[in-house]
């Protein structure tokens, strides 16, 4: 089933016995079921977390893979037979290592085989990808985005621990919906950028950029404009003040899950 590690803060890792990583998915399976297919003036100041609004818990913990062969696979079924829906080497196109959203697990021969969330488009792709062939670290933080009050609330578990204001995408650009993840981090050259000081590649993609480099895709970053914040103002992407940005990376691990809603 892969080896798992915790992913809770930055990319530390602490091994886990492979006797409970059966009931660590039987727990994510129960708490998170997702349908993948699925505001306020800017404040200097990020709110407390008890203020906002707490809907049914979406994850716990939230289950992450990544790549620990040369290539993998993503099939439209669990079966090696079955036709590939993408194939991924060990990084990505931004350099990282490549990781994986992952869902519901199940046996089949004797093989585990895990539904995926994959980086490509359509957005909301999934496909199965053989346990054996991924390193399995899990997060117990996942991040919702409220388009309509452009807010990003940070979750630990079933507790929402810290609101920041944010801009999103206008009407002709305007932020994808859905289920997405933390799929890549980039520190750019220089922080008088439109991407501030740091930024995340999210698994999603524009629903209509696609000549941009790396096709579109939807970032989760900093910015050199800070009174964009709590507009909508970009081209898709979410941005927010830098100091928040660097908190945001000294805790969410590469595979955190993100709503955007």
């Amino acid at each position: 089933m892969g080896r798992l590690r915790s992913g809770g803060k930055g990319f530390g890792a602490v091994l886990i016995p492979p006797l409970l990583t059966f009931g660590i998915l039987t727990a994510i399976h129960l708490a998170g079921r997702h349908d993948t297919r699925t505001g306020p003036a800017a404040s200097p100041v990020a709110s407390t977390g008890a203020a906002a609004a707490a809907p049914a818990c979406p994850w716990r913990v939230a289950l992450i893979g990544t790549i620990a062969a040369p290539t993998v696979r993503a099939r439209v079924a669990p079966s090696t037979s079955a036709p590939v829906v993408a194939t991924f080497g060990r990084r990505n196109v931004q350099g990282n290592p490549q990781v994986f959203l992952l869902f519901d697990a199940r046996i089949v021969h004797k093989q585990t085989w895990f539904r995926a969330l994959l980086p490509i488009r359509p957005n909301g792709t999934t496909g199965f990808i053989p346990g054996s062939r991924l390193t399995l670290s899990r997060t117990p933080y996942h991040l919702t985005v409220s388009k309509e009050q452009r807010r990003l609330t940070v979750w630990r578990g079933c507790d929402a621990v810290r609101t920041y204001p944010v801009a999103i995408g206008t009407k002709t650009t305007p932020t994808p919906t859905g289920l997405f993840y933390l799929a890549s981090l980039v520190r750019p050259p220089t922080t008088n950028s439109v991407y501030g000081t740091y930024a995340f590649g999210l698994s999603g993609y524009s629903p209509v950029i696609r000549t941009w480099k790396w096709g579109g895709v939807i970032g989760l970053h900093g910015t050199n404009d800070p009174s964009s914040i709590g507009r909508y103002t970009s081209h898709g992407c979410i941005r927010l003040y830098n100091r928040d940005i660097d908190r945001l990376v000294r805790i969410l691990p590469l595979g955190t899950p993100i709503s955007i809603r």
